[in-house]
């Protein structure tokens, strides 16, 4: 069923959810020029009720009502799939971000070279766009402070100059730099679990860590079939995020396999996360993530 702009601007709703990284801030940006209501950014949603979703990802068991959800991932597939029921769904993946995909559906205004930057940033091609890597290494380092609030508003009132003008400066700053070199050492000593099966451990304590191994993780999906960055506690795993770019990968079997073993792992087809809920040794999760990814073909 296809819903036209007009009519939904006609809806009230209590609370906008967006997606916590570029898309999702630039995206609720411009939802706040259509709809008011406080807005929060998540990287997993479990519940919501007559809510606004722009491209959150959706936990396994989720239980959205009476909401509206806007993406550009797996649009029959996943949570994403059973969401149709009791919520208005507007999906389509053939937008690179979905923030164009908001540009074009509400008639908004956004520069071009933002939007080509966000479609590069959301498919990890960041060093074939100059603004999509300003933007990417901009967050990644800033990965514990990131103005999500205050840039949405920028976006809201229009002015593109100022949000430009924080990522050239953080770009730039002594941290992105920090955060790259340690990049750069965490990808070429990523651990083979498996067959290009890629592993990067960080301590996920330290957010210059953190950002640096969501850099690693873009760096080795050029020759990974699926990469994986762990997050670990002292001498314990903690959480951890898997991606891939090969379309013939289907991340939902590795989230139900790992939600099997008591981790809370939720996401999409080509990008996910978990949250290990107790106490297991490095190597001990290491060795399990082995042993499911071996199963891979």
């Amino acid at each position: 069923m296809t819903y036209n702009s007009t009519f939904l601007q006609k809806i009230e709703y209590k609370q906008i959810y967006a997606h916590k990284d570029w898309d999702g801030v630039i995206s609720g940006g411009l939802i706040l020029r259509i709809f008011e209501a406080p807005i929060s950014f998540l990287n997993r949603l479990e519940k919501a009720y007559q809510s606004i979703i722009i491209e959150v990802p959706l936990s396994m068991e989720a239980d959205i009502e009476k909401s509206l959800i806007i993406d550009h991932h797996d649009c029959k597939k996943g949570p994403l799939r059973d969401a149709h029921f009791g919520n208005i769904v507007i999906c389509d993946e053939s937008y690179g971000s979905v923030a164009s995909l908001i540009y074009d559906y509400f008639e908004l205004d956004i520069p071009e070279n933002i939007l080509d930057a966000l479609d590069d940033v959301e498919a990890g091609l960041i060093e074939e766009n100059e603004l999509a890597e300003k933007m990417f290494i901009a967050f990644v380092s800033s990965i514990d402070k990131f103005p999500y609030n205050n840039i949405a508003e920028l976006v809201r009132m229009g002015k593109w100059q100022k949000i430009l003008d924080w990522i050239n400066q953080r770009a730039s700053s002594k941290e992105a730099e920090l955060v790259k070199k340690l990049a750069k050492i965490k990808a070429e000593k990523a651990e083979i679990l498996t067959d290009r099966i890629y592993l990067i451990k960080y301590k996920a304590d330290d957010p210059l860590e953190v950002g640096a191994a969501r850099l690693a993780l873009i760096h080795i999906q050029t020759h990974a079939k699926i990469g994986i960055i762990l997050g670990t506690k002292g001498i314990y795993a903690s959480c951890g995020i898997l991606a891939t770019k090969k379309k013939r990968v289907n991340l939902y079997h590795i989230f139900k396999e790992l939600n099997l073993l008591g981790w809370n792992a939720s996401g999409r087809s080509d990008v996910g996360g978990f949250k290990i809920g107790y106490d297991i040794h490095v190597n001990q999760a290491i060795e399990l993530l082995r042993r499911i990814f071996s199963r891979i073909k």
